[in-house]
């Protein structure tokens, strides 16, 4: 089942921070982080009652400031997976996600492939998965309508992060750029 945050509650400072993290805002760096980050606890608060002693696994560098906010407002284990980095990492981190809801968190989740792979390595480890992000493009939903799901917003928009300033078709600004201020962006 996927939860949505602004089908649930909204207002206006939810809607201003979710204005700020969209592709066209032009904001970038501490702001942009800032604006994740809140938006991660008002997730992670309004769904509180579902998360049971979980660990968190967070997906870098995008997903950083987002993650941050659902493991500050839960207080739970935390893990930082870098994929590239460490392509066993579900497998080394074994003791820690034996047994446990794990919580997957991303800022954006377009096509949903990479946390489906990661969900595949979790089959055998955890006992619940469940799948947190700032994102959901409404073109991966079909994906994960069978998974508890936790999303701020469903967009109808589906960017390839990319070396630009601005949105262009099917191009936007990439994420972790625009929160690290990183590329073409710095």
């Amino acid at each position: 089942m996927i939860h949505v945050l602004t089908e649930t509650k909204t207002d206006d400072g939810i809607n201003q921070l979710i204005a700020t993290c969209k592709s066209d805002s032009r904001v970038t760096g501490a702001a942009l982080r800032q604006a994740h980050y809140h938006l991660g606890q008002e997730l992670a608060a309004t769904y509180k009652a579902d998360f049971h002693d979980p660990v968190a696994v967070c997906f870098m560098r995008g997903g950083l400031p987002f993650s941050m906010g659902v493991v500050d407002t839960l207080d739970c284990t935390t893990l930082f997976l870098d994929d590239k980095a460490c392509p066993d990492f579900f497998k080394e981190n074994q003791a820690e996600l034996r047994g446990k809801q794990v919580l997957l968190i991303d800022s954006v989740v377009n096509s949903g492939n990479g946390m489906l792979k990661a969900i595949e390595s979790l089959k055998d480890i955890s006992s619940q998965v469940i799948v947190m992000t700032n994102v959901l493009c409404h073109k991966a939903t079909d994906k994960f309508k069978a998974m508890e799901t936790y999303a701020v917003r469903i967009s109808k928009n589906s960017f390839k992060g990319s070396d630009v300033k601005v949105q262009n078709g099917d191009k936007g600004p990439d994420t972790g750029d625009r929160l690290f201020r990183t590329g073409i962006n710095a």
